[in-house]
């Protein structure tokens, strides 16, 4: 994690654990149900902490996005994700556990005392109980079943879920009951969360949407199941979109206004269009395939720290695969090296899916940049077995397609099994951590 998001939560740490040492936190530490006790408080306000460090890493505040990437805040996000459901379990069985003791009775039984006697315990559960739905629903066997529309969709329910946990800690919250420090430093930190993700999350696209007014202008096929849309409005110059970036599209129709998709640039922004290119995955991506040219669309972004700015070093090897192309080929466009610099390897099943073949050529021709194109499932010959098939990605082949691997900066973005065994590729060769740029094509 970044050195000033580190500090952060580490002084937070110690203000939470101050706070409830203020309150008379080791006063309950005098007996086996006083530990537990105790170790229910704590749990629940580090818990509640890392719930609020959620929705601050997703809330896309611009300076965080640009300094770190969406790719590191997503994966942060999954482990603080990890961390509020540990947390917060451990918050339910200590708390029970602890009373049950002291008051000599089951836990079950002091379960049914909390809900009866204690004000918005049942509300604080019924929040718990979509907290977990929303971990399990993370969880990478879940996400492989489900559309990103219905994971998307069970998402918002962490809003509610984060709310109702809060009149339960406004009302028997030993921090908030006890100390007047303490209830308006959790008021602040939840005020300004809210504030954050309201800000940006929900006003600023209105506004820009507003500014903007987006159209689509083109639907053009690629490859099945492919197409390249093309946007068109006002003052897209002040976007300062760059290419390997994407953007959160929503179709402003009443049927679809209220979901996102995430979409990457598949042409380098000129400042006057927007072009995207998406493929047939789920039930709003299949839509797009035939969308109506004049549809207004909201764009949130850009996003994403996929970008030249990454670059280093002169010499570039890109490497894409399947629709993870598309922020590739913007980036193979947009880059301004000497002929010879910069290198392409585009992995596809056939070259009936391959997307882009004829731009990237005809890019390749006018800047003298390698082209390399390899096919994981050809159509010309008889499939070969998996272990006879050639891997693109060892050492050898890679040294082999960019002799000048070890002083290039490397950009990958693919699907989560080309763009690991890219990297573990690359670090067998001896390529700097530094100088690889991962994204993987996933959400």
């Amino acid at each position: 994690m970044g050195s000033d998001i580190g500090w952060f939560v580490a002084v937070n740490l110690v203000v939470i654990g101050a706070l409830w040492w203020r309150h008379g936190g080791p006063a309950t530490l005098t007996s086996p149900a006083g530990w537990f006790i105790g170790l229910g408080q704590l749990t629940a306000l580090y818990g509640t902490f890392a719930v609020l460090g959620l929705l601050v890493l997703i809330s896309r505040v611009p300076w965080i996005e640009r300094r770190y990437g969406m790719d590191h805040l997503i994966a942060w996000h999954r482990l603080t994700g990890i961390a509020a459901t540990v947390l917060l379990s451990g918050h339910a069985v200590f708390t029970t556990l602890g009373y049950a003791m002291q008051s000599g009775t089951d836990p079950a039984s002091q379960t049914l005392d909390f809900v009866r006697t204690w004000p918005d315990v049942l509300a604080a559960i019924v929040g718990y109980v979509l907290l977990l739905a929303v971990a399990f629903t993370s969880a990478r066997v879940a996400r492989r079943r489900l559309a990103y529309e219905t994971w998307w969709f069970i998402h918002l329910y962490a809003y509610l879920a984060i709310a109702l946990a809060f009149a339960h800690q406004l009302a028997v919250g030993a921090d908030f009951v006890s100390d007047w420090w303490a209830r308006a430093y959790w008021v602040a930190l939840h005020l300004g969360v809210v504030a954050v993700v309201v800000g940006y999350r929900f006003v600023q696209p209105v506004v820009r949407a507003m500014h903007h007014r987006l159209r689509v202008t083109s639907v053009v096929t690629e490859a099945p199941g492919v197409v390249s849309v093309t946007l068109r409005g006002r003052h897209l110059d002040h976007l300062a979109a760059e290419a390997g970036q994407f953007f959160l599209l929503r179709v402003l129709r009443p049927d679809r206004w209220w979901k996102a998709h995430p979409i990457s640039l598949s042409a380098a922004p000129d400042g006057r269009s927007l072009r995207f290119t998406i493929k047939a995955l789920g039930n709003d991506s299949t839509f797009w395939q035939s969308i109506p040219v004049g549809t207004r669309i909201m764009a949130e972004g850009p996003y994403g720290a996929f970008t030249e700015a990454k670059a280093t070093q002169r010499k570039v090897l890109l490497i894409g695969g399947g629709i993870g192309i598309t922020p590739v080929r913007a980036l193979y466009e947009q880059l301004d090296r000497a002929p010879g610099d910069v290198t392409l390897l585009y992995r596809a099943r056939n070259r009936t899916e391959g997307v882009f073949l004829d731009e990237l050529a005809a890019i390749s021709d006018a800047k003298g940049y390698h082209l390399r194109v390899s096919y994981s499932r050809p159509t010309d010959r008889p499939p070969l077995p998996d272990d006879q098939r050639i891997n693109p990605f060892t050492p050898d082949a890679l040294r082999a397609a960019a002799p000048d691997l070890v002083i290039s900066d490397v950009f990958i973005c693919g699907p989560t099994g080309l763009v690991h065994a890219a990297v573990r590729g690359l670090r067998d060769a001896g390529v700097p951590e530094s100088q690889i740029h991962a994204e993987l094509f996933d959400y």
